[in-house]
């Protein structure tokens, strides 16, 4: 047995998220009246968008042309950090094109840094005017790509579902609501909808502190959209981490495999776990994994691995056996095939030296 290991679903998501080492926080502020164009380049690798709406509401112009309306309490995250325009949620959209107010100068306060078309004057007494939060969520390494490529393309929390079409990028709407069978569903608002209030209660108020409140208001907004995508029908149609945590014959395989890496799993003894023979067993994860079961628990052994070579109490001899290897250097061979370094400069790299 593994030095630490998980008992479900939501535990795994949670070992994910810690080893993505993934974090949220907020760029900039935009209050935007009438006519206005804001343009969005390709994000670095490592680095997913998202737009809050405190107020008002807009159109997200994405690359294969679609546009999406986005409404206040509704929130967008772009996880792959797609190139994307935000634009008036109605007019003619070549008029609005014309200027690019992203070059606006930034007005600095006691909150975030304010972009925006308005005077000072139009500020105060604008009843119709879009006002969201620009941030990203950054995140590290394999853990976080396994995470994030999970998601689609485009996921838009609040608003109605949307069937998804065949081609062009994927975009997935999960609505706001809590499932029919909880208590006193209906009766308690969403978690993200109450973040976003607290949020617009920040920028409007502008109290010591607001940023760092943000900041731990944004990160759990990251908690409750992945929660949120992870409960709906939408986490079976994108092959992944969450699909395959959402298929209850599959579920079983993926626990036993995380708690026991350095198991000698065979093929036999997964599919005899999910029920299944070897043939369907295959065939069946594959559709729900994107890759193959021996693919899955080679990033899984070398996720952990990465984990373990971070802590000095484990020596790289013994985090090969505790990852199913039976030999340092058989170890030392998959760990650079997959990561590309050496386990000893991986260690070196983030600061933990040789056992």
């Amino acid at each position: 047995m593994s030095p630490d290991s998980a008992t479900s679903a939501g535990d795994m998501l949670a070992r994910l998220l810690a080893w993505a080492r993934l974090r949220g926080s907020l760029d900039l502020r935009c209050r935007m009246q009438q006519h206005f164009w804001l343009p969005h380049d390709q994000a670095p690798a490592g680095v997913a968008l998202f737009h809050t709406v405190l107020r008002g509401g807009c159109r997200l112009g994405l690359p294969d042309g679609r546009w999406l309306a986005l409404r206040q309490g509704e929130m967008v995250v772009l996880p792959r950090g797609l190139a994307h325009a935000l634009a008036p949620l109605e007019g003619d959209l070549h008029a609005t094109a014309g200027e690019d107010d992203t070059q606006r100068p930034l007005q600095t306060g006691d909150w975030l840094p304010l972009r925006t078309n308005m005077s000072g004057a139009d500020q105060a007494c604008a009843a119709d005017s879009m006002d969201l939060v620009c941030g990203r969520f950054v995140y590290e390494g394999e853990a976080g790509q396994l995470l994030l490529q999970a998601l689609p393309d485009v996921l838009v929390l609040g608003g109605e579902p949307e069937a998804p079409l065949a081609q062009g990028l994927q975009v997935v709407r999960v609505p706001l609501v809590w499932p029919q069978d909880m208590p006193h569903a209906g009766e308690v608002l969403h978690p993200v909808l109450a973040l976003v209030q607290l949020l617009r209660q920040e920028a409007m108020a502008a109290q010591p502190a607001a940023l760092a409140m943000a900041d731990v208001l944004t990160q759990a907004l990251l908690l409750y959209m992945l929660r949120a995508y992870a409960q709906s029908p939408d986490a079976h149609r994108i092959p992944g981490v969450f699909n395959i945590l959402a298929e209850p014959r599959l579920r079983p395989v993926v626990q036993a495999m995380w708690q026991q890496p350095g198991e000698d799993w065979s093929l036999d003894r997964l599919a005899a776990l999910a029920a299944m023979s070897r043939a369907t067993f295959t065939r069946h994860f594959a559709a729900h994994a994107g890759m193959s079961p021996w693919n899955f628990l080679i990033q899984l052994r070398m996720l952990q691995g990465m984990e373990w070579l971070r802590d000095r109490r484990y020596s790289i001899a013994r985090i090969a056996a505790m990852t199913g290897y039976r030999s340092e250097s058989a170890f030392n061979v998959a760990f650079r095939k997959y990561s590309g370094q050496t386990p000893a400069r991986y260690r070196r790299e983030h600061g933990l030296a040789e056992s």
